[in-house]
């Protein structure tokens, strides 16, 4: 099991500018992965699909989630579910961070 400590969310991964970058902060192969994502307005993260339920948390910020084809607006506070097997994306309106959650072990 891999796990990054974290004391506070928010500069344990500054914003790049015209940047995404990730940090794992949990990881349980073939079960739970949680990953911090700190997003640049106006970045988008290429429309993708995956083989388990996954889901976005936003942090900070704000970013449109689309699942399919379509776009959900996504404020600090909110939990979208990703579909096993539907494309999504995300896309930053401001700079922003948000968690992802892979279950891997919830599958089709």
């Amino acid at each position: 099991m891999f796990t990054f400590p974290v004391s506070d969310i928010m500069t344990a991964l500054p914003i790049e500018e015209g940047k995404r970058v990730n940090q794992v902060l949990f990881d349980l192969p073939g079960q739970t992965k949680v990953v911090l994502v700190a997003v640049a307005g106006g970045v988008e993260v290429p429309p993708h699909a995956v083989p388990y339920e996954a889901g976005v948390l936003v942090l900070a910020g704000a970013l449109e989630v689309m699942l399919g084809e379509t776009w959900h607006p996504a404020k600090p506070g909110q939990y979208l579910t990703v579909p096993i097997n539907v494309r999504h994306s995300v896309r930053a309106l401001e700079p922003s961070h948000f968690l992802v959650f892979h279950a891997r072990g919830i599958t089709a």
